[in-house]
């Protein structure tokens, strides 16, 4: 236990020390915050508080009076912004204006096909001014004015004018925020084990080919030193897998208003409970270990470090297929065999699991079954490894086929 221990700690250390970690942590951390901060942006932009429009001036120019009262109902709906009476005869006279100062802005009507036509006219494309408002008050005064000349009560103009909130349901379990929170969470758990995998294997070819595993092997048993370097790797994945969720979780509380829609769709994380996070968090460690104890042979088995990216291609490949079988099998939405097989296979299962326990659509038997055969394949493989990686770990001469090392009597 004690060499494990040992093993362990160098590991971790020398890991979390390295500059790719501490960057690519940052990276990852800076991407989150700016994604999370897009809402907020947004909804900063469609705010509809005129004072920030504070400066804004609009030659307004109706000589024919399309829109009777408007000048005062636009001054009155944005108090920010300063209306001014102007003329048609000026026209050319506002536009050289415009092109000096940003903060002007002209509203012309005009008459096309019968109806008021509202023409706005800024200096140019990067000019904040609020026309989706200036249209939308234009339009309510103008359709008001005509219901009034109709007959219309006030009652009845209201009722007519009215802008009714809406959303989107699905009968079934998934929903816009699951389905994007586990297509991201695949993708994350994918780079996780195939990045700490192959760290693993890195760091067992780097101490094969420096000679430094003559010297770990004298106070401590292969099978440990395995063991070992798959557990540090293990906690420094794990330590970063779950400082992303738990800085994403507080960025998304902190900073995406709760009002804030997409595509008319609140965002929610209602399928985020302890349960699935839990189920999450051990998906990933059950992945991670099936694919490190694999990792870790193919770096036991190189004696030069340019033929690791060689070694790795059968794990490398392995993991892709995998991933993309589950990645299809999860985003096709539906339930049949081959998304069932993606569920239970032990390389795939890391993948496509945590996708499914946010969608509310993996029964409980299929998760346990998931984890046992998971869990099976793990001591499978690691004793497989460990017989292998015993074998390997000294030899330096020509590359061994993998089942000769198998057989090696140790």
């Amino acid at each position: 236990m004690n060499q494990i221990k040992t093993v362990f700690g160098y590991t971790f250390r020398d890991a979390v020390r390295k500059k790719a970690f501490i960057i690519s942590t940052i990276i990852i951390f800076i991407l989150i915050l700016v994604l999370t901060m897009i809402p907020r942006i947004i909804n900063t932009f469609e705010d509809d508080n005129t004072d920030n429009y504070v400066g804004y001036t609009c030659y307004y120019i109706d000589e024919k009076e399309l829109i009777s009262g408007a000048k005062e109902t636009l001054a009155s709906s944005l108090p920010g912004i300063v209306i001014e009476e102007g003329s048609a005869d000026k026209i050319s006279e506002y536009n050289n204006l415009l092109q000096e100062n940003k903060n002007l802005a002209l509203i012309t009507i005009t008459e096309k096909d019968g109806l008021p036509f509202i023409t706005i006219t800024t200096g140019d494309f990067m000019s904040s001014v609020p026309s989706e408002m200036i249209s939308e008050t234009l339009t309510k005064v103008y359709v008001t004015n005509t219901l009034n000349k109709l007959g219309y009560n006030e009652t009845a103009i209201e009722t007519a004018q009215i802008e009714l909130p809406y959303t989107m349901t699905f009968t079934g379990g998934m929903n816009f925020s699951g389905y994007t929170v586990g297509i991201l969470l695949t993708m994350l758990i994918f780079f996780a084990i195939y990045y700490y995998g192959y760290g693993v294997s890195m760091s067992v070819a780097t101490e094969k080919t420096s000679r430094v595993m003559e010297t770990l092997v004298v106070s401590a048993k292969p099978s440990r030193i395995l063991i070992g370097k798959c557990l540090g790797m293990g906690a420094v994945g794990l330590l970063q897998f779950s400082g992303i969720i738990a800085f994403s979780a507080i960025c998304i509380k902190a900073l995406i208003p709760e009002d804030f829609l997409i595509m008319g769709m609140p965002i929610s994380f209602s399928a985020f409970t302890i349960k699935s996070a839990l189920l999450v968090l051990l998906y990933f460690i059950l992945g991670y270990s099936l694919y490190s104890v694999m990792n870790s042979v193919c770096g036991a088995s190189v004696s030069k470090i340019e033929d690791l990216n060689s070694a790795m291609m059968p794990v490398m490949l392995i993991s892709l297929i995998s991933f993309y079988f589950g990645y299809v099998a999860a985003v096709s939405g539906s339930d049949g065999l081959l998304t069932k097989i993606a569920m239970l296979l032990p390389f795939s299962s890391p993948f496509i699991m945590p996708f499914k326990l946010l969608n509310g659509s993996v029964a409980t038997v299929d998760i346990i079954l998931s984890i046992v055969l998971l869990i099976i394949f793990i001591i499978i493989f690691a004793y497989i490894s460990i017989r292998i990686y015993s074998a390997s770990v000294l030899n330096y001469g020509k590359k061994q086929k993998l089942w000769a090392l198998y057989k090696t009597k140790l």
